[in-house]
């Protein structure tokens, strides 16, 4: 692959990651329990740390990073999405959340497909599973909490 197209890639992905932490970080400022502040917490922190892994990254430790089979419970396929604002009930900056991510997960997807270059699909793959985590675990937590 070549090396400026593979630059340019990962700082989009880091980007995404930057807004991703934002995002969450707005969340935890306005969760009005400590759960929910330590669920955002936790989750920009894990945004902070793929973008490590990203500032980080080369095509060698891709080929070599194991990807999982993530299940997909489409809960966020079924939303609307909304603007963000500091007046969001816990539920809604989960569904807010959960849409950020199915966008993420969608997008890296749809990079794979277009993509014939091997180390760009195992690139799109390998991103598109960290996303895919992320989405699985707010759907968990959503379906536990609020659709119960």
């Amino acid at each position: 692959m070549d090396e400026k197209k593979f630059q340019e890639i990962i700082r989009f992905a880091i980007d995404k990651e930057i807004k991703s932490f934002t995002f969450y970080t707005e969340a935890t400022k306005v969760a009005k329990y400590s759960g929910a502040k330590d669920l955002f917490s936790d989750l920009a922190q894990q945004e902070v740390g793929h973008r490590k892994i990203l500032e980080k990254l080369d095509m060698g430790k891709i080929a070599q990073a194991k990807i999982e089979k993530v299940p997909d419970l489409k809960i966020s396929d079924y939303m609307v999405d909304a603007e963000f604002s500091p007046d969001m009930s816990y539920a809604d900056i989960l569904r807010k959340a959960m849409k950020m991510e199915e966008r993420a997960l969608k997008l890296y997807n749809d990079m794979k497909e277009k993509n014939k270059d091997e180390d760009l699909m195992k690139l799109f793959t390998f991103l598109a599973n960290e996303e895919a985590k992320h989405k699985l675990r707010l759907e968990k937590i959503y379906d536990d909490e609020i659709l119960k």
